[in-house]
């Protein structure tokens, strides 16, 4: 279905740009300057943002800060369909374009094949790639954009012709946010960003029903603290016992019920929580995302990991406590909402947190003991009120 698309050797370079001749040379700051002049006059553009849940969120900036810049722009997401309710209900988004990944039902959204197809068939003057791996470049290709706008630090950046530099180099600092990193591609172009650039996710209001009854079902007719226990890595992961003890002393001292929740995937977990736990807990694996967003918008605290749904009560401003592993803090801490991190500090922090090549275990999550988390919830439950 590609043949049709022309090679990266005939794609038109950045100097489409140029009002002149091809053999025109021109200043990178009149290069930005007419990019930004045919961004102001397209009346569509594609974001496409594949893989994670925290990442799906932290876009939500970047696209309700292009809302208020342009708001007769119609800006639609190309996404996979784990996230899909991260955009689908957001008035800065047009229309969200669902992917289905692997193991999930053809209802879930398009295959790949269809995707390209779809997204060929609607001639987007520009796509903007989020992501830059090996799919997202499939779908930039498949757009036959005029303009494509990647980073410079993408696989094949050639064929992007118009090439965000390095965040660092356009923030002129390094201790970026993934928000931040996000809207790089707004200041590159000296378009306008909010002083305090905010993404709040818009929930399903047949799933806060849901969530309601259950909730009464279940005899919670108040307040409630929410866990969320899981992680998509071990070394982001807080031990499963320190969970248990954690809810135990919640409910003793607080007299509020907790609610631990993880993926459908996940449910063992919540099972050993249970194990080790003294008191009774309400254990929860089979919320769909917007009744989990639901569940957690409704919670007096938050407290998780450095997770999806961590990044999710930020985006709902809920004050939370995160438990912090292997990841790069100044990264992907929350974002603008109240919230405490319990974290240690070894020489070999941050790291990829794929595997422990210091410890052989990994220290810098399962070394946090209880004490340091109960205090912090402590302090927000004491001093936060919704």
């Amino acid at each position: 279905m590609f043949m049709s698309h022309p090679s990266p050797a005939t794609l038109l370079p950045v100097s489409f740009l140029d009002s002149g001749t091809m053999s025109e040379s021109i200043t990178d700051e009149e290069r930005v300057r007419r990019l930004r002049l045919e961004l102001e006059r397209v009346p569509r553009l594609l974001i496409i943002r594949l893989r994670s849940l925290g990442d799906s969120i932290l876009a939500l900036p970047l696209v309700n800060a292009l809302h208020s810049w342009r708001p007769e722009l119609e800006v639609d997401l190309l996404v996979e369909a784990p996230y899909a309710a991260v955009f689908s209900r957001q008035p800065a988004v047009h229309e969200t374009l669902v992917l289905r990944t692997r193991n999930e039902p053809k209802e879930a959204g398009w295959s790949r094949g269809r995707a390209c197809l779809e997204v060929g068939k609607r001639r987007y003057p520009a796509v903007l790639n989020l992501h830059g791996g090996t799919t997202s470049l499939l779908f930039t290709l498949a757009s036959r954009a005029r303009i494509r706008i990647g980073q410079v630090k993408y696989r094949h950046s050639r064929i992007y012709n118009a090439l965000i530099p390095s965040p660092s180099s356009v923030w002129h600092r390094s201790d970026l946010h993934t928000v931040e990193d996000q809207l790089t591609v707004l200041r590159w172009l000296d378009l306008p960003i909010p002083e305090k650039p905010k993404g709040k996710l818009i929930l399903d209001s047949q799933a806060r029903e849901r969530v309601s009854v259950r909730l009464l079902a279940s005899g919670v007719r108040s307040e409630y603290l929410l866990i969320h226990a899981t992680a998509t890595l071990p070394s982001k992961q807080w031990k499963e016992r320190n969970f248990a003890e954690l809810a135990d002393r919640l409910t003793e001292k607080h007299g509020l019920p907790v609610i631990v929740t993880s993926g459908p995937r996940e449910s063992q977990m919540l099972v050993n929580i249970g194990q080790h736990a003294r008191n009774r807990h309400r254990y929860w694996s089979d919320l769909g995302l917007d009744e989990l967003f639901a569940l957690i918008e409704g919670s007096r605290l938050f407290i998780g990991n450095d997770s999806g749904p961590t990044h999710a009560a930020a985006a709902l401003g809920k004050p939370l406590v995160v438990v912090w592993g292997s990841s790069d803090f100044q990264v992907w801490r929350p974002w603008e909402t109240k919230y405490e991190a319990v974290r240690l500090d070894f020489p070999c922090m941050p790291c990829p947190g794929y595997e422990c090549a210091a410890f052989g275990t990994p220290r810098c999550i399962e070394d946090i003991p209880v004490e340091p988390v109960m205090e912090a919830c402590d302090r927000l439950l004491t001093t936060y009120h919704l």
